[in-house]
């Protein structure tokens, strides 16, 4: 194990992605669940608005048969167009369980059956337990495990203490060649409507401390945190090595870089964490892969498995 490994062990993120997408139906409550369960240091998870404006939690832009299926007796065609969610109100998008695995060859694992607690969070709410939630219900399905719903549905003491304390990496799905996706006509240079409902939740919530705002569209993260300037921000890089990640950092007033991992190496590592910053890359499944990332010093990695990963550090004494 390296010197910088050994340094930033204390403070590792294990972090579920999409709750935890290799074990259960991805941005479902059960996926929370089992990352709550297994300790993980935070969840990432995709933020899209609804028509009447409300954050969800869904990776693509539409519901489709891919990872939806009508809910019977919902009165709810079954999704084979797609459905953009941006021209769903979320009446209409409740009528939908997002239940289905797309891609069982890299998830041959994975399952869409009940789990404790979130059952009976559900039921108390009157929901469906696959339908995609809402923002303000993770936050409230995080604080009820770690109350007195975890107690009753089997949770330990110390699984509770974890989740009070859980960070929620939150990304804002914006796509600025088609701001239909999101539709509140963002323009870059002033905060838009998901930016808006997004800081009203978490400070309704009273969790701006263990939240962080991700997103491609460094611009959005600029603005939020403008907005709130206690909330930790991310930049996300998907198919390029910056020639100074650090400055894309610094430009967006972000304190995090989240790296797809095929296009980070240890020379950016240093550069980063050299300019006072974090590197969390994304999406890392391997062993090989973390035991490469642990001896650069990452300070966290995003896995679709965090059972594997947080017994991979176990087993290399390193805590998260």
């Amino acid at each position: 194990m390296t010197t910088s490994t050994q340094s930033r062990q204390a403070t590792f993120e294990l972090q579920g992605h999409r709750g935890a997408r290799g074990l259960k139906s991805e941005n479902t409550l059960p996926s929370f669940e089992i990352a709550f369960d297994l300790g993980v240091s935070s969840v990432e998870t995709d933020l899209h608005l609804t028509a009447d404006f409300i954050p969800v939690l869904f990776h693509d832009s539409s519901v489709s048969d891919d990872l939806c299926r009508a809910i019977p007796g919902s009165g709810a065609k079954e999704p084979a167009n797609r459905l953009p969610i941006s021209l769903l109100i979320l009446d209409d998008l409740r009528k939908y369980r997002a239940d289905r695995n797309p891609d069982p060859a890299r998830f041959p694992n994975q399952d869409n059956q009940p789990t404790p607690a979130a059952k009976s969070f559900a039921a108390l709410r009157g929901l469906d337990l696959l339908t995609p939630p809402t923002l303000p219900e993770i936050l409230a399905f995080a604080t009820a495990y770690a109350g007195g719903l975890g107690k009753e549905s089997g949770k330990s003491e110390a699984q509770r203490a974890r989740a009070a304390k859980i960070r929620f990496d939150l990304e804002l799905k914006r796509v600025p060649f088609r701001p239909a996706v999101i539709g509140d006509a963002f323009d870059g240079q002033s905060a838009g409507l998901l930016e808006q409902r997004v800081i009203q939740v978490i400070r309704e919530a009273g969790v701006i401390q263990r939240t962080r705002i991700r997103s491609f569209d460094h611009r959005c993260v600029r603005l939020i945190g403008d907005m709130e300037p206690g909330l930790e921000r991310a930049i996300l890089i998907a198919g390029t090595a910056p020639v100074s990640p650090a400055d894309l950092v610094r430009q967006a007033g972000a304190q995090v870089y989240c790296p797809e991992v095929d296009f980070l190496d240890q020379w950016q590592v240093r550069q980063i964490h050299e300019a006072g910053f974090k590197v969390i890359p994304w999406t890392v499944n391997n062993p090989e892969d973390w035991q490469k990332l642990l001896d650069w010093g990452v300070d966290g990695i995003t896995t679709d498995f965090p059972d594997r990963l947080a017994a991979f550090l176990t087993s290399r004494g390193i805590s998260f």
